[in-house]
C-alpha cells in the first residue's frame, strides 16, 4: 500500500536510489535537501518528489520540513559517509551525524512517524569475537566516523522509548553515484579518467588485504523499503550484509579487468589507515528472517555499473584546463549529499573543507 515518506539525504548516493525505488512503488516521496537544485542524482524523479529546504543540523528547519510533509515513515540517510573526511573535519561530522540525527529523530517523534535510520557496520571496529558478528557484538569504533555512528545509535535508542525506531547497520555499499573518496568509486573514477586521457593510467591505493562484505546500493534501497514494515515495540538494530566477504584487492582487480586501457596499480603509504580490521563480516540472519530480504545484484555488475557511471561523468573531449559540465554536476551532487560541508574539486578529484 502506498505511503507518505520522507528521506533525509535524498540528493545523495543512497537517498537518491531509495527515492527512485519508492517512487516506482507508488509512494508519495518527500525529501530534505540542504542545497538548492538542480539535483543531478534525482534527475529521473525530479517531478515526482517534493523537496523541503533544510539543514539537518538546524533543529527548527528540520522540524518545519518534517511537519510540512507529515510522513508516515522517515528514512534518515543524511550524514558524512567518508571516514577520511570525518577524520579531517571531526566537528562538522559530529554536527551532521550526531546532532543531525537527534534533530531528525525529534522531528519524527513530533509527527508520530516510523523512523528508519542508517548506521554502519564500521561501528564494530575490530571485533572481540570471531566473525560473523551479530547485533549483540560489542562495539569498538576505531575512527571518528564510526564513533559518530555509535553516538547516533545511542540517540536513536533513547528516542525509541517514545517512537517506533528501526536501525540498520549495513556493510559497505557500492554502486553508481558513490562518493569518489570511497575505495570502489575512487578506483572506478580513476579508470574512467585514464580511459578518457585526462589522467595517468595509475591507481594508487592503501591496504588491499582487508575483507569486507559489499552490497549494491540498490539492494540496500530494497532493505530500507522492507525495514519500513517492521513493527518492533522497542528500537531494534539489524545487520544488513551480503554474507560473503571479499578483499579490497579483489574489488580493484575486477575493476582493472573492466578497464579499456592498461592500468597500473601501486601502493601509496599515505593511504594506509590504522585500526582497520582484517575481516569484517556480519550475521544478517535477524534481518533476513524478519523481512525475507536478500541481495540480488552480483558484485561484478555493481562494479561495472559504477565504472559506467564514472564514464558518463568523465568526458574524453573535455577542454584542457577546464572542467566539464558533467563534472560540475557531479561535484555539486557530492557536495549536497554531505550537507554542503565538503566540496569536490573536479580538477583534482578530491575534497577540500569549506
Amino acid at each position: 500500500m502506498p505511503r507518505r515518506v520522507l528521506i533525509t539525504g535524498i540528493t545523495g548516493f543512497a537517498g537518491s536510489h531509495l527515492a527512485e525505488r519508492l517512487v516506482r512503488r507508488g509512494d508519495e516521496v518527500h525529501g530534505v535537501a540542504h542545497e538548492p537544485g538542480p539535483h543531478a542524482y534525482l534527475a529521473a524523479v525530479t517531478d515526482r518528489v517534493m523537496l523541503h529546504a533544510a539543514d539537518v543540523t538546524d533543529a527548527a528547519g528540520v522540524r518545519s520540513a518534517i511537519a510540512a510533509a507529515r510522513p508516515e515513515v522517515v528514512f534518515h540517510l543524511a550524514g558524512q559517509p567518508v571516514p577520511t573526511i570525518a577524520a579531517e573535519d571531526p566537528i562538522p561530522t559530529l554536527q551532521v551525524n550526531v546532532v543531525g540525527t537527534a534533530n531528525v529523530a525529534e522531528a519524527a517523534v513530533a509527527v508520530e512517524a516510523h523512523l528508519v535510520a542508517a548506521s554502519s557496520a564500521d561501528a564494530y571496529g575490530i571485533p572481540d569475537e570471531p566473525v560473523p558478528v551479530t547485533e549483540e557484538t560489542p562495539l569498538h569504533p576505531t575512527n571518528v566516523y564510526a564513533a559518530t555512528k555509535v553516538a547516533a545509535e545511542a540517540v536513536l535508542r533513547a528516542v525509541g522509548r517514545r517512537a517506533r525506531v528501526t536501525i540498520l547497520r549495513p556493510s559497505n555499499q557500492i554502486g553508481p553515484r558513490q562518493h569518489p573518496r570511497l575505495a570502489a568509486s575512487e578506483f572506478a573514477k580513476r579508470i574512467a579518467e585514464a580511459e578518457a586521457g585526462v589522467a595517468a593510467p595509475v591507481i594508487q591505493h592503501g591496504q588491499l588485504e582487508p575483507h569486507r562484505e559489499f552490497i549494491d546500493v540498490r539492494d540496500m534501497a530494497a532493505a530500507y523499503e522492507l525495514a519500513a514494515d517492521i513493527e518492533d515495540a522497542d528500537p531494534t538494530i539489524y545487520n544488513v550484509g551480503s554474507d560473503e566477504a571479499v578483499s579490497i584487492g579483489m574489488i580493484l582487480e575486477i575493476l582493472v579487468s573492466l578497464a579499456r586501457v592498461r592500468i597500473r596499480t601501486e601502493l601509496d603509504a599515505e593511504r594506509v589507515r590504522p585500526g582497520v580490521p582484517a575481516v569484517l563480516r556480519l550475521d544478517s540472519t535477524r534481518f533476513r528472517r524478519r523481512t525475507g530480504w536478500s541481495p540480488a545484484i552480483p558484485l561484478e555488475r555493481s562494479l561495472s555499473d559504477t565504472l559506467d557511471f564514472w564514464r558518463s561523468i568523465v568526458k574524453a573531449d573535455r577542454p584542457h584546463g577546464a572542467q566539464s559540465e558533467a563534472l560540475r554536476r557531479e561535484a555539486e551532487a557530492t557536495r549536497a549529499s554531505t550537507g554542503g560541508r565538503a566540496r569536490v574539486d573536479p580538477e583534482r578529484g578530491s575534497e577540500r573543507s569549506e
